[in-house]
């Protein structure tokens, strides 16, 4: 999946020569995307079989700490990256272009040194707040809630690492660590604790085996990564650029942020409402029908650089042309996977244990539904957060989440967990409606699957 430096810069030179390099660019979307699209239906394999593992292992209470307690890292660790795994997505092909091997040598220890400081932060912040309303939840919960806090640092670092594989076109490399890597130290650290030691572990004690599995799959990732960066930006001097990453990251956390709140507001919500026993379901529903979005993330992992390369040349024909070509491959696979978990789902949800199936399948069909949705649109968000619209794109899911919160508030107390599936129906549609609108005016493409042509 690796791309040379040089081929990643090369501008194209005339018509002729585009023909070849968008040839060539489709080419590497479709293996990228493949290769991508793989390791994260293996990731959601292994995370199917650690959830379902850990629910029968805990049972449904502890199961819907753990899910809870998840859910809040999911928030805080997109706050701790500080916008820099975007923004490394971005800066990596610019500096290959450029080859500015000192400011790529640079990156990786600025972008590092602000993704340790800000999770450390956090950490001791959000461990702070725990304690001092240690009064109000309960002692599973409190001691949960600590333990999550130690993968901060780890699961921002894995992020950044993703990063900076994505801006080198490896797409398996950037989500393997941890989608694949971390859940297999996870069921082989769980199935030893349980089985030969007999240990009888609680939310807490899955929580920690998660920090130890983290910490493994960082290690591999640091190596791998030192090994896959190029030779020329191993021992140069580094130069930084600390305004540029800031200014840029600055946006690109507030997007992420709000992707991040708008993406987990239903959970947190529905457990503020309902407790921990409804968490359980619907936490279960989200895993599963995630899978369905994979086909959309493994384009975007191998498309991202390449929007940001395209339109660092201003290659506005290839760009256009990739994203629409992006749109229809990423529709075909969420569609298909979409279909297959609606058929099998009740069955897979009855796994986690009794009473999950029941609650839990008409919001999984409502949360494929926005799936399916967001697909349909294409790849609207990485276009303005990979050119030089990130402002407007995090206005856009600053929208979205606001809505999506209105409806979880407005939904969640009558109707549950079908309430909460639907309030993140409606905040998807919001989005992605808006940021197509946008990138149709602006930028003349079409993103989507439908034959729209373009404006420019």
């Amino acid at each position: 999946m690796a791309v040379e430096a040089s081929e990643a810069s090369r501008p194209l030179a005339d018509a002729g020569r585009a023909t070849v390099d968008f040839a060539a660019a489709t080419r590497l979307l479709r293996r990228g995307a493949s290769g991508a699209l793989l390791v994260q239906v293996g990731g959601a394999g292994f995370s199917l079989i650690v959830n379902v593992l850990l629910a029968r292992l805990v049972g449904k209470s502890q199961y819907g700490i753990y899910a809870y307690a998840m859910s809040w890292v999911s928030v805080l660790v997109v706050l701790a990256m500080l916008g820099q795994s975007s923004s490394v997505v971005r800066f990596v092909p610019i500096y290959l272009h450029r080859k500015d091997w000192g400011a790529l040598r640079g990156l990786r220890h600025g972008a590092s040194g602000i993704v340790l400081a800000g999770s450390i932060a956090i950490m001791l912040a959000g461990a702070a707040l725990v304690l001092a309303l240690h009064d109000r939840m309960g002692s599973a919960t409190l001691q949960t809630m600590l333990a999550s806090f130690l993968l901060l640092p780890l699961l921002a670092q894995l992020g950044l690492n993703g990063g900076f594989f994505r801006g080198y076109k490896r797409a398996v490399s950037s989500g393997a660590y941890n989608s694949l890597v971390r859940p297999v130290f996870l069921i082989g650290l769980v199935l030893v604790l349980a089985l030969p030691l007999g240990l009888r572990l609680d939310a807490s004690g899955i929580m920690l085996a998660n920090v130890v599995a983290a910490l493994a799959a960082v290690g591999c990732s640091e190596w791998h990564l030192s090994r896959a960066w190029p030779a020329a930006a191993k021992h140069v001097e580094p130069s930084y650029e600390p305004r540029a990453w800031f200014k840029l990251g600055r946006q690109l956390f507030l997007l992420a942020a709000i992707g991040i709140v708008s993406n987990r507001v239903d959970v947190l919500i529905l457990g503020g409402f309902a407790g921990a026993d409804e968490v359980g379901p619907y936490y279960a529903a989200v895993r599963l029908a995630a899978i369905a979005a994979y086909g959309l993330t493994a384009v975007n992992t191998i498309l991202a650089p390449m929007i940001a390369e395209s339109y660092a040349a201003d290659d506005h024909a290839t760009m256009a042309s990739l994203v629409h070509h992006a749109a229809r491959l990423t529709f075909v696979v969420t569609a298909a996977v979409a279909i297959a978990i609606a058929i099998a789902g009740y069955w897979v949800l009855g796994l986690f244990g009794k009473g999950f199936a029941e609650a839990a399948y008409i919001p999984l069909l409502i949360i494929l539904a926005g799936q399916c949705v967001a697909a349909m649109s294409g790849p609207t968000g990485f276009l303005m957060t990979m050119t030089r619209y990130e402002r407007q794109a995090s206005w856009f899911m600053a929208l979205a989440a606001v809505l999506n919160v209105v409806f979880s508030v407005a939904l969640i107390p009558a109707f549950g967990l079908i309430g909460a599936a639907l309030a993140t129906a409606f905040g998807s549609v919001a989005w992605n409606v808006s940021g197509l609108a946008f990138v149709r005016t602006r930028l003349g493409v079409n993103p989507t699957v439908l034959p729209l042509g373009e404006k420019r």
